[in-house]
C-alpha cells in the first residue's frame, strides 16, 4: 500500500477526525450531491454561524446563572479561580443544538463570521464550480481560520453603537458579553468592515496547500516529502519566489514604520505558537525563514506579546531554547529590535513549566517564580496552575506514564528507548529508526485512558509529536491561560496557533482558553500571519511614498543597509543546533562558538 493510500484509509480512525469540520463536511456533501453547491454552500455556513452564536449565547447565560447562585459558585471555585466564573470552566455542558451535533463542541470567544468567509474564499477558488471534488476538510479549515481572523480583527462594536432595537447577549467582550440585533442580523456597520477586510484578504497570494486531503498534523513523512520537493525546484524557479517574498514583507514593514512608534495593531495583544511543524520543521530549528521572522519581528514591534508555548522541556537551559529558535534570535539582533519590544518575547518550555523571557542582550532568561512578580506566585490563584501543584502528585503521574511507556513499547516491538524528565515521560525513536503513526497513537491513546481511569487530578497532556510521543504533567491549556493572568490579557484578544488539534495532539487543550488558528506547517503560519498584518490595513504591494522616500533619503542608505540580515550566515551558526539532541537537550559533541 503506497504512503497516500495508507493515509487517505487511516483518516477512517475517529481519534483523528474534528468533529465540527466533519459535521460541516457531511452537510455540504449533501448539497454537492444534488449539484447545489453554489445556491446552498454559503446557506450551509450561515447555518453553522447561527448554531455558534446560539452556543455563545446560552454559555454567556449559564456564566450568568453561576455567578448569581452561591451555592453553585462554590462548586465552581473549588475547580476554577476561587473567585467564581468569568471565563467557561472545562467539561461544562451547554444545552445548545450545536452541542447535540457535536458533543466535543468547546467554546467560541468570539464570532465567526463564517458565511463572509466562505464566500470570499469561494470567490478565490471557485470551489462551489468544480463538478466531481466535494469541498475538503483542508478547505473547511482554511475557512474557519479566515473567519477567526476576521473575527478578531474587527470585533463588535460595543452596544452603544448599534442601532435600536432587541438585542441577543452574545460571550464576547471585556464582560464576555456582546450584542447583535434580534434575529441574529449584524449590523450593517460591522458587515461593511468585514466585507472590506475580505476583500484586502483577497488580494494576497494563495494559501499554502498541501497535496492532499489530510487532516493530520503531525506526519513524520511531511517533511521528507518537503525536502524532497525543494531539492527538484532549481535555483531559477526559487528565486522570484524568494524576490517575491522579500518584496511583499518589505511593503508591509516599510508601511508599519510609518505608524507612530508606540501604535499598537488592531487584533489579538497576545499570539501564541506551538513550535514544531507551526515555526519549524518537525525535530528541525528555525534557522532560515526571513518571511516569518519578519512578521514576528513586525508583531513585537506593535505591541502584539509573542509567546512561544512548546512540549521542548529543558527546564531552565536558556542556551538550549536559543539554539532551537537561532535564526529568529539573530534576525530580531540585526534588526535592532531592542527595549520593551525585546521583553514581550516568551518561551513556555515544557508546555506551561518553564517560563522564559527575551532580554535587551538578545539572550532568554528566566522569568522569576516566586515573590513579588513571580509568574508562578502571581498565577496560584488559577487552580491548574503549576504552583498548586504537589511533588508526590507529579510523580505519581510520571511513574503511571512510564509503566504504560514500557507496556506499549514491548506490546508493539518498537524501536525506541523511554526517557525521564523532571515533568515528563517520553517515548523517542533510537537512532536511524521511525516509529510507525499507528503505534504511537496506540501508545497515546493507552496513557490517556489509564490516567483518565485514574482520576488524575492535576493537568496532563498525553501525545503523538510526529516522531514520538510524550506525557507531560501540565497542557497548553494550562500555558496559555498562565500568560492571560501573568500579561493581563483577555482571552478574546489571545490566539494559539497550531498543528495538533486532534485528540492525539498537544495543542488541543488549548482550544478551551482562547481562539485558535489550525495550522499545518510553518508556510501556513507565515500565511496566517501576513493575514492579519494586511487586515490590520497594511497595503500588499509597497507604492511610492514621498514620506518614505525622505525618509530614506534622510537617514542615508548605508544605515538601511546595515539592518540587512545575512541568513547564510545564520544558517551557518545555527548548525551547531545539530550537535544537541533536541528529545533530551543533552549535548552530543562539542559547540563551536
Amino acid at each position: 500500500m503506497s504512503f497516500s493510500s495508507r493515509r487517505r484509509n487511516y483518516l477512517l480512525t475517529p481519534h483523528r477526525r474534528d468533529g465540527l469540520i466533519e459535521c460541516m463536511k457531511t452537510m455540504l456533501m449533501h448539497s454537492f450531491v444534488l449539484d447545489a453547491l453554489d445556491t446552498t454552500g454559503a446557506d450551509t455556513f450561515s447555518h453553522f454561524e447561527m448554531l455558534i452564536d446560539e452556543h455563545r449565547t446560552l454559555t454567556s447565560q449559564l456564566l450568568e446563572d453561576i455567578n448569581s447562585n452561591p451555592n453553585i459558585q462554590m462548586n465552581v471555585s473549588s475547580m476554577n479561580s476561587g473567585g467564581g466564573a468569568s471565563q467557561p470552566i472545562p467539561n461544562m455542558v451547554v444545552p445548545s443544538r450545536l452541542k447535540q451535533l457535536v458533543p466535543g463542541t468547546g467554546t467560541f470567544y468570539t464570532r465567526l463570521p463564517l458565511r463572509k468567509a466562505f464566500e470570499a474564499y469561494n470567490a478565490k477558488y471557485g470551489i462551489t464550480k468544480r463538478r466531481y471534488i466535494c469541498i475538503s476538510f483542508n478547505e473547511i479549515r482554511h475557512i474557519l481560520n479566515l473567519a477567526q481572523i476576521i473575527a478578531m480583527m474587527n470585533p463588535y462594536s460595543e452596544p452603544g453603537d448599534l442601532s435600536s432595537g432587541p438585542r441577543i447577549a452574545l460571550l464576547s467582550g471585556k464582560n464576555n458579553v456582546a450584542f447583535v440585533d434580534g434575529g441574529g442580523e449584524r449590523t450593517e456597520r460591522q458587515s461593511e468592515t468585514d466585507t472590506r477586510a475580505l476583500e484586502a484578504w483577497a488580494s494576497m497570494g494563495s494559501t499554502p496547500r498541501r497535496d492532499s486531503d489530510d487532516n493530520t498534523s503531525n506526519d513524520s513523512n511531511s517533511k521528507e516529502e518537503e525536502d524532497k520537493t525543494k531539492e527538484q525546484q532549481s535555483p531559477r524557479t526559487q528565486k522570484p519566489l524568494e524576490s517575491r517574498d522579500r518584496s511583499d514583507s518589505c511593503a508591509i514593514e516599510e508601511t508599519l514604520s510609518l505608524l507612530p512608534t508606540r501604535t499598537t495593531l488592531p487584533g489579538p495583544k497576545l499570539v501564541c505558537f506551538d513550535g514544531d511543524q507551526t515555526l519549524y520543521s518537525d525535530g528541525a530549528n528555525f534557522e532560515k525563514n526571513p518571511k516569518l521572522a519578519k512578521y514576528l519581528y513586525l508583531l513585537l514591534k506593535h505591541g502584539v506579546a509573542i509567546a512561544v508555548v512548546t512540549a521542548a522541556g529543558y527546564e531552565y537551559q536558556a542556551e538550549k531554547y536559543e539554539l532551537r529558535l537561532t535564526g529568529l534570535l539573530d534576525y530580531f539582533r540585526e534588526r535592532g529590535l531592542e527595549g520593551s519590544d525585546l521583553q514581550r518575547f516568551y518561551i513556555f518550555g515544557g508546555e506551561c513549566n518553564y517560563l522564559l523571557r527575551l532580554g535587551n542582550d538578545y539572550k532568554l532568561h528566566a522569568v522569576r517564580e516566586d515573590g513579588p512578580g513571580g509568574w508562578i506566585h502571581s498565577t496560584k490563584h488559577l487552580s491548574e496552575s503549576p504552583g498548586n501543584w504537589s511533588v508526590l502528585e507529579v510523580e505519581t503521574i510520571l511513574d503511571r506514564a512510564e509503566a504504560c511507556f514500557r507496556s506499549s513499547l514491548e506490546d508493539q516491538n518498537m524501536r525506541a528507548r523511554i526517557i525521564r524528565k523532571k515533568r515528563s515521560v517520553g517515548l523517542i525513536p533510537k537512532a536511524d529508526e521511525k516509529i510507525p503513526r499507528e503505534a504511537l497513537d496506540e501508545t497515546v491513546l493507552r496513557i490517556q485512558t489509564e490516567l483518565e481511569e485514574a482520576k488524575v487530578v492535576l493537568p496532563f497532556c498525553a501525545f503523538n509529536g510526529g516522531r514520538d510521543a510524550w506525557l507531560d504533567v501540565g497542557n497548553k491549556r494550562v500555558g496559555v491561560q498562565v500568560l492571560q493572568s501573568y500579561l493581563g490579557i483577555p482571552a478574546e484578544e489571545t490566539l494559539h496557533i497550531g498543528d495538533q488539534f486532534l485528540n492525539t495532539g498537544n495543542d488541543f487543550a488549548a482550544r478551551t482558553v482562547c481562539p485558535c488558528v489550525w495550522i499545518t506547517s510553518p508556510e501556513e503560519t507565515a500565511y496566517i500571519l501576513k493575514s492579519i498584518l494586511r487586515l490590520a490595513g497594511v497595503p500588499l504591494m509597497a507604492l511610492v511614498n514621498p514620506l518614505m522616500e525622505e525618509r530614506d533619503s534622510n537617514e542615508g542608505a548605508g544605515e538601511k543597509a546595515g539592518k540587512k540580515v545575512d541568513f547564510e550566515e545564520a544558517g551557518r551558526r545555527s548548525s551547531r543546533v545539530n550537535l544537541m539532541d533536541v528529545y533530551t537537550g543533552e549535548y552530543i559533541g562539542k559547540i563551536a562558538n
